[in-house]
């Protein structure tokens, strides 16, 4: 029938009444987070134990990025103000203060030493230089930039670090001890050491005082972005700008099995638990839900595969008890031929014949079933004009809504952060461009690496080059078939047989439940398994060995818009009104969470506090069990719990 619009419609039958043919455009909105420095603190007990405190006379714009760190390490139980806004009262109020970059006045010198001096805990990042004698400290002349830092594994707060030397992006002042401890030194890619401290801690009057010598949120940023001054560069030799392009020369190759930024993040963590030891015991969030040790996140690019094909593909997921996510490129129509292939996909379905492409009541079937079934760009013509074809073309076929997990085809990319940017205002809101593909990872001598080009297993949200928060995810692309074994295509990278590959793919997973605590995202396509013969044999061989090994070790198969909601969950979880009663030894803390994302967060509790031993746990009082859980040299009791508001209470004996 004809609408009042002059719009071709169907009626019911699984379709209701379905506008057809035209398609529909995104719509934009503010691509950025909310800013969390403009919310007013709270007061008592509501107030949490850590303070980040933003600089904004900095000429450094990265210390709101701090905050994405102790959300990525579960710290979720700080407030952020500005350096300005607070005085002697406010900082009274936390036990842990932890200062961006930037100059101090001396009026604002004086209140971190009284505060300090008063029981305090401070952690100031390249600290202003009159900060020094507060943090046992001397200042030399000379910096180092780009450099390593080497952790003191002997050290308390280093115990449970990694031995070799851990690259830095930025500049890193030079100090020389004068009473503090070195936690990290200074040094080259050699790993030899400087006589410079990278982190250092000391004894101020009754509280301590914590160094880092340079800005780790710049940093962090950095490695994981790539460098932003070879944004739109061709760089790696494969036609085409990627997001890996910013990555060649500015990632070691020798450290890329090691996610660099997140042992740097969980320097940091170790360092907050270890100021607070003597206080009170810290809880904080696991990276994954319940107890599994990392996650596999299964995708794969298709590129007008036929549904049969989607549907072989996701029936061998499933019978690994998994999901995945299907990121569609369909073929590009005018809207009078898009209307006529709607209805040959619902004559098809009406009758029970087969349709090559997918129908939309294939697609919500998929979904219905746990996968992602979503839009797969081209932006050779145009970043945003490559969207909006795209966007029209996946819904006026009736595949909306248009999901918010992305991968472009051929992982293009525009700018330091203009893709993500533009992906954000469009209600994207993570993105798994970052891909490990080309001659980027091949070192001098021919062999490939793998692992964590941008130092992470971990998602994060985005930063601009302005320090300005995006709401939208990174997470990296680390298992990637087209480097690995041959494609239709031939530009695969290693060529390797597939024994080799799964063998790969084997050794990043194991390295996440040994220690690197990572989300590896894989990459699976779908057009093999359309070509048939050898090639599908050879996929498949790969998808499943893969897929094995992860169910193998209890390590959960999941599509990224699954991963999405729950690393949502967790970041935007709160741990408030943390208190502990050192006579009655026992803590307490509230939890929450939005109970529309029912995820399954972990809450990680200290199982001894000096002399005393974690006995019981309960949750809205009712005693619960816990499972062991090691973090980075450190011990836990992990208490898992659905989302929602949850009051936890934790005695020790």
């Amino acid at each position: 029938m004809i609408g009042a619009a002059g719009v071709l419609t169907l009626p019911a039958l699984g379709y209701g009444l379905v506008r057809v043919g035209g398609g529909e455009f995104p719509r934009a909105t503010s691509p950025y987070a909310v800013d969390e420095s403009t919310r007013p603190l709270s007061s008592g007990e509501m107030a949490g134990p850590l303070l980040l405190l933003i600089n904004e006379r900095a000429e450094n714009p990265f210390g709101a990025y701090l905050g994405e760190i102790l959300r990525a390490e579960g710290l979720n139980c700080f407030q952020v103000a500005p350096l300005s806004a607070v005085n002697s009262a406010t900082l009274e109020r936390f036990r842990l203060v932890l200062l961006a970059e930037g100059p101090l006045d001396r009026a604002q010198v004086e209140l971190m030493e009284s505060y300090v001096a008063r029981g305090g805990r401070l952690i100031a990042m390249r600290p202003d230089v009159h900060l020094a004698p507060l943090l046992g400290l001397e200042r030399v002349a000379g910096n180092t930039a780009e450099g390593y830092l080497q952790v003191d594994t002997g050290h308390p707060v280093g115990r449970g670090g990694v031995a070799e030397a851990l690259q830095f992006h930025g500049s890193a002042d030079h100090y020389r001890l004068a009473g503090a401890q070195a936690v990290a030194w200074l040094a080259d890619s050699a790993q030899a050491r400087t006589d410079f401290p990278a982190v250092s801690l000391h004894r101020y009057g009754q509280g301590q005082a914590a160094m880092w010598a340079y800005d780790l949120g710049r940093s962090v940023a950095y490695m994981r972005q790539g460098n932003p001054a070879w944004a739109n560069q061709e760089r790696d030799g494969r036609d085409g700008v990627r997001a890996q392009d910013a990555f060649v020369g500015w990632v070691d190759l020798d450290r890329i099995a090691i996610p660099q930024a997140d042992e740097q993040m969980r320097l940091l963590s170790r360092l907050i638990s270890e100021m607070l030891s003597d206080v009170m015991p810290l809880p904080r969030l696991w990276y994954f839900p319940g107890a599994a040790g990392g996650m596999l996140i299964a995708t794969g690019d298709s590129h007008q595969s036929p549904a049969s094909v989607i549907e072989d593909v996701l029936a061998r997921v499933e019978q690994r008890q998994g999901h995945m996510s299907i990121y569609y490129a369909p073929p590009l129509m005018n809207d009078w031929r898009r209307t006529i292939q709607r209805v040959q996909s619902w004559v098809a379905d009406l009758s029970g014949a087969s349709a090559d492409l997918p129908t939309p009541s294939q697609v919500a079937a998929w979904r219905a079933r746990g996968h992602e079934f979503t839009l797969h760009p081209y932006v050779e013509e145009g970043l945003e004009a490559g969207w909006q074809r795209y966007w029209k073309e996946f819904t006026g076929r009736g595949y909306g809504p248009v999901s918010p997990t992305v991968r472009t085809h051929r992982i293009l990319w525009t700018g330091w952060v203009e893709t993500a940017r533009l992906q954000a205002s469009y209600g994207i809101r993570m993105n798994l461009d970052y891909y490990h593909y080309g001659p980027a990872f091949r070192d001098q001598a021919g062999e490939w690496r793998y692992g964590h080009f941008t130092g992470s297993g971990l998602p994060m949200r985005f930063v601009d080059e302005h320090g300005r928060i995006l709401n939208i995810y990174q997470q990296p692309t680390q298992l990637v078939d087209e480097q690995l074994i041959r494609m239709p295509w031939g530009l695969g990278g290693a060529d390797i047989p597939v024994e080799a590959a799964v063998e790969i793919a084997r050794t990043v997973l194991q390295q996440s439940l040994a220690g690197s605590y990572s989300a590896v995202a894989a990459q699976f396509h779908i057009d093999p398994f359309a070509i048939g013969g050898d090639l599908a044999v050879k996929a498949g061989r790969w998808l499943e060995s893969t897929l094995d090994y992860a169910a193998a070790q209890g390590i959960p198969i999941w599509s990224a818009a699954e991963w999405l909601s729950f690393t949502e969950a967790r970041h935007e979880a709160t741990l408030d009104q943390i208190h502990w009663d050192p006579s009655g030894r026992r803590l307490s803390f509230r939890l929450m969470a939005s109970p529309t994302l029912q995820a399954e967060l972990t809450v990680l509790i200290p199982p001894q506090q000096g002399e005393a031993r974690l006995v019981q746990a309960e949750v809205d009082g009712t005693a619960v069990a816990y499972h062991e859980r090691h973090l980075s040299g450190s011990n836990y009791a992990g208490i898992s719990v659905k989302a929602g508001l949850h009051q936890i209470v934790a005695t020790y004996s």
